[in-house]
């Protein structure tokens, strides 16, 4: 009998879930948005009292046999993503995040608490694992975990956006390297510099709007929703990056930039 992915991911998800140790499993994004085959992966978090042991973990995946075309277990082990196992089903790679209840609190308050303003290594930035709890697809919930850290997301929190817009705002400050490169015409360097400026802009907007901050995956999207933002804010963010693709427009590029920056602080300030 040939399985689609979404009841692959039901067979092993349901397995999972006869593990003593696990409280919740849920998956980032919606089952009806599964991707196919090289447009994309598959997130599914699984928080538990502790975390199962490897052969538990292997006996579980064994169990599916040819319904997965690969497994791999301990693939990476704590970190921003828990302890990590891979399968491959129907061609779509597929991680199984294990975390423990405890932590995963502490540092979800932590975040909203503002210890964490900014992105951390390799580009993981804390607030949006707030993002992912708040819109989890719940596949299993023993105790109400999942469920209740979504209520306790549902409202931004008025102090973490002033922290996060502040800060943001502050780095915002620095445009030593932006006006260098602009000098020098240096394309490369501007778009360094710029790379790092638009992270800070896209993080304040979205602080101010409320809205916990994903990652940099289709922010656009996102920013057409706000109603608060610069005026054309879409638009002039492309133009940022279209002029400054050329030293003969990469003043345009940065005077626009200029604009937009200081017409979001203004519409912070109110």
């Amino acid at each position: 009998m040939d399985f689609n992915t979404e009841e692959v991911i039901q067979l092993l998800t349901d397995s999972i879930s006869t593990m003593k140790e696990v409280q919740s499993i849920g998956i980032s994004g919606s089952k009806k948005e599964i991707p196919k085959a090289g447009e994309g992966d598959i997130d599914v978090f699984i928080y538990c009292d502790v975390i199962p042991v490897f052969e538990k973990r292997q006996a579980i995946v064994d169990q599916l046999g040819d319904l997965l075309q690969e497994g791999k277990i301990n693939v990476f082990e704590r970190g921003h993503w828990g302890s990590g196992d891979f399968v491959l089903i129907n061609g779509i790679e597929t991680w199984l995040m294990y975390f423990t209840v405890d932590e995963t609190l502490n540092d979800v308050e932590s975040i909203l608490n503002g210890d964490f303003p900014d992105k951390l290594d390799n580009y993981y930035y804390p607030i949006g694992r707030c993002a992912m709890l708040k819109n989890i697809n719940v596949l299993c919930d023993k105790n109400s975990f999942l469920y209740s850290l979504k209520e306790r997301l549902f409202e931004y929190p008025d102090k973490l956006a002033k922290i996060l817009t502040q800060y943001h705002l502050d780095e915002l400050e620095d445009i030593e390297d932006l006006e260098r490169a602009v000098t020098r015409k240096d394309v490369l360097f501007y778009h360094f510099a710029m790379d790092i400026a638009i992270d800070h802009f896209l993080q304040a907007l979205f602080a101010i709007n409320k809205t916990y901050f994903p990652s940099r995956k289709r922010t656009l999207n996102f920013i057409k929703n706000f109603h608060i933002k610069p005026e054309s804010c879409e638009e002039q963010l492309l133009d940022v990056v279209r002029l400054g693709a050329c030293s003969e427009s990469i003043n345009q590029s940065y005077k626009l930039w200029s604009k937009m920056v200081n017409e979001l602080k203004k519409l912070y300030k109110g």
